[in-house]
């Protein structure tokens, strides 16, 4: 607010150390003409200019626009300019030949090719002479009625980019621009290492026009995007063509590892960029072909292994291995020796007492054989009164485990079953986000061969114990059937110990 302190001029620069001014009070001051360059890059929501002496000039144009529009809150007030000694009434008062410029451009829209040449017209109309520029790098200035601007040999960068021509008289200011449309071929701008955010992301930066396609390769071959690997466009650049997005990785492992390549691909060419990617190394201490203790790497294991302490691990390796089949073999000889068998060869009587004083522990695990006898339905009723031996059998469920959380990694065997696959498993234990495991996938499904699986898994669920290999549970989600056991690194244990 600047008011009644007989100020008599303002510079047309007096606000531009103060871009966000909206309310300006020069009331009752000794103005007698006023700019519009004082105030055209200002948001003002308030100019008030009342009670000054302005004199009727072609200076006030814009301000009677203004005032007639009601910009600023200006029509609310009851602005005067001075015809000689009489008052006039700005918003009446006729200003002749005195009218801010007019504008054209010419061709309006402009497609063109990176390396051609294009020439801009700018027309302008204006009473007064108005200043006439183009507003690009290196303003051309001419107070003319048409100003041209040649360009030759465009490129890329001028791409989306805005020209605008500008002119300028004592009644205010008029513009008009064209945007170029400049098609080329697709360009890399940026390929990064991969970075761990929620997923991982590989970043890149690309430019074409048209907009071009973006595939990938690993390792030289086509990469196949799914919902765990895909291509994500973070941004567009504002008036650009160019894309910044990045290739999303969940939960990438070392198989993983290796070399992308980023195709990017329009109408106009080709380009392509490589980076070498490592999320993790190699968690496999062995060759999978080779699970042999003693043939590893030794600078990605630390000490090499002597052959005194190699010799020591067999012999105790061997004593363990003699020690459990000679326990095994008594207690096989103790249960064949003891009465009726079961379908697994588990004598029930033998395992659990007398039929008569125990029930049977394992009958909800009857595998399809014969109906009870009248002796096992007498037993029926006496299930509480069974003690289990708590090293083998344990009263639990088959666990299920979802299809999403295994991911194979290849193939390590087949049986009459079917094939067997080193695999990582997510969440299957709380205190390990992913594991390794052995999964076996059933190579046929029947109805028969349902049946079997679901015995299997049954009997597996209750036999635990520290020298067998642990069962974790089952996958029933579509197909294959499988079942999750715990991963030996070391493989057979025959071929161990040879």
């Amino acid at each position: 607010t600047i008011s009644s302190s007989g100020l008599q001029h303002i510079s047309a620069d007096a606000f531009l150390d103060t871009p966000r001014l909206s309310h300006v009070n020069l009331s009752s001051n000794a103005l007698q003409s006023l700019s519009w360059k004082t105030f055209w890059h200002l948001p003002l929501q308030e100019l008030i200019v009342v009670g000054n002496p302005f004199n009727c000039s072609c200076g006030l144009r814009w301000l009677q626009l203004w005032l007639n529009s009601s910009r600023a809150e200006l029509g609310n007030q009851s602005l005067l300019c001075w015809e000689g000694s009489v008052p006039m009434a700005l918003g009446s008062q006729a200003l002749h030949a005195c009218d801010p410029p007019s504008v054209h451009i010419e061709p309006p829209e402009v497609v063109l090719s990176q390396g051609d040449s294009v020439n801009l017209t700018c027309r302008v109309s204006a009473s007064p002479a108005a200043t006439v520029e183009w507003v690009v790098t290196e303003p051309l200035t001419l107070s003319d009625w048409e100003i041209v601007l040649e360009i030759n040999n465009v490129s890329s960068h001028l791409n989306h980019k805005e020209l605008v021509c500008r002119a300028e008289n004592a009644a205010g200011l008029a513009e008009d621009s064209v945007v170029l449309n400049v098609t080329f071929p697709p360009v890399i701008l940026l390929l990064d290492t991969a970075i761990p955010r929620h997923s991982w992301c590989i970043p890149f930066s690309v430019d074409g026009n048209p907009v071009p396609d973006v595939r990938w390769l690993f390792n030289n071959s086509i990469l196949r995007e799914g919902p765990y690997i895909h291509t994500l466009i973070m941004e567009y650049e504002h008036n650009s063509t160019v894309l910044h997005g990045c290739l999303q990785l969940n939960r990438p492992t070392h198989v993983n590892n290796g070399n992308y390549t980023l195709v990017v691909e329009n109408a106009l060419g080709q380009a392509s960029r490589s980076v070498q990617v490592r999320f993790m190394d190699n968690p496999f201490s062995f060759s999978p072909e080779e699970p042999i203790p003693g043939t590893r790497n030794s600078s990605l294991e630390g000490p090499v292994e002597t052959t005194d302490e190699h010799t020591f691990g067999v012999s105790v390796a061997v004593a363990l291995a003699v020690f459990a089949c000679l326990s095994l073999s008594v207690m096989l000889i103790l249960l064949n020796k003891c009465g009726r068998r079961s379908k697994f060869g588990i004598n029930r009587s033998a395992v659990l007492a007398q039929e008569d004083d125990l029930a049977m522990s394992l009958h909800f695990m009857n595998l399809g054989s014969s109906p009870l006898s009248s002796a096992e339905s007498k037993l029926e009723g006496l299930k509480s009164n069974f003690i289990e031996n708590p090293q083998y059998f344990c009263n639990a469920c088959v666990h299920h485990v979802q299809r999403k959380d295994i991911v194979l990694k290849w193939e390590l065997g087949e049986g009459a079953f079917g094939k067997v696959f080193l695999a990582e498993c997510y969440n299957l234990l709380p205190e390990q986000e992913k594991m390794l495991v052995a999964v076996k996938a059933l190579k046929e499904v029947t109805e028969s061969a349902r049946l079997d699986f679901q015995r299997e898994a049954e009997l597996l669920t209750v036999l635990q114990h520290e020298h067998i290999v642990k069962f974790y549970g089952v996958c029933t989600e579509g197909e294959p059937l499988i079942m999750v056991f715990e991963y030996m690194k070391h493989g057979d244990l025959n071929r161990f110990l040879r």
